[in-house]
């Protein structure tokens, strides 16, 4: 049976009742659904309900188990203590499960297609800019770009497989140049004045959420950085660190989508901020 397309809530506890009674409508203008019980569904199992979890949005280690589930729980947060979700952040959501574009509606989108190792850098260099040009902070172009960086470097190097499913430049990052064309992935950015959104998409389709558990699972201690891709350096986990919000959309074979939004602002110590993170498969 197909996987409904409405989701089942499960709201943090501490979560003030007048932040609960926003999230129905707020979601329904990001096209989402919810359903008021497992019964109102119509799946055929428990395991095929999507659930989403409504929290303060700090993410800890206890979040790993979360989206290691099959659907894994969608992440999202709340911004205040009396404030439901945020009507960007339910249009990614909504985009994320229906299968649309998962920048916010009505942005101008700038999109590349790349295969080179140099056009990366590029890329990062002009995601700085940009921000910096739609008034961002310092801080806020520097973290564009490390997670533009990392966006396409995993993009371009990790997610292509050759016939036998076997990685074709993962294992060779610090070798590769450039990678065949049929490899290129493709980059895109936008900016609405308060955030820098930034995006990758393959056309592999392997993403799974066991970089984003092992990533959540270590969350909060002390980092790990793997400079062995070049460059940033970055590593998953400072991508989330740095982002407001990570939606990913996984066509299992076709597709792998990885958007990421950064806050404009002057805030150095994100990791500790409220943010999102949605994972979908089909």
């Amino acid at each position: 049976m197909e996987t409904p397309r409405g989701l089942l809530l499960i709201a943090d506890p501490s979560l003030a009742p007048t932040v609960l009674e926003q999230v129905a409508p707020t979601l329904a203008k990001g096209g989402v659904s919810l359903f008021s019980s497992l019964e109102d569904t119509g799946a055929s199992s428990r395991a095929a309900v999507r659930r989403l979890v409504l929290f303060d949005g700090r993410l800890t280690p206890a979040h790993a188990e979360l989206l290691n589930r099959d659907p894994p729980a969608l992440l999202l947060a709340t911004r205040a203590p009396e404030s439901g979700p945020t009507e960007w952040e339910a249009q990614i959501l909504g985009s994320a499960i229906n299968g649309g574009i998962l920048t916010p509606a009505g942005l101008s989108v700038a999109r590349q297609s790349i295969r080179r190792l140099k056009d990366v850098q590029h890329a990062a260099d002009a995601a700085s800019l940009i921000a910096q040009e739609a008034g961002g902070s310092k801080t806020a172009s520097q973290l564009a770009a490390d997670v533009m960086h990392e966006l396409a470097v995993n993009a371009l190097l990790d997610a292509p497989v050759d016939a036998q499913g076997q990685p074709k430049y993962a294992h060779r990052r610090t070798e590769v140049q450039e990678v065949d064309a049929e490899d290129a992935c493709e980059l895109g950015l936008a900016v609405d004045g308060a955030r820098i959104y930034l995006e990758a998409v393959d056309r592999f389709g392997r993403l799974t959420t066991g970089p984003f558990v092992r990533a959540l699972e270590s969350y909060g201690g002390r980092i790990q950085v793997n400079s062995s891709g070049g460059g940033a350096g970055l590593g998953l986990r400072r991508m989330i660190e740095h982002s407001d919000l990570i939606a990913v959309r996984v066509v299992k074979g076709r597709e792998s989508r990885v958007l990421c939004a950064v806050d404009l602002g002057d805030a150095r110590r994100r990791a500790a901020l409220p943010k999102s993170l949605l994972f979908c498969t089909e």
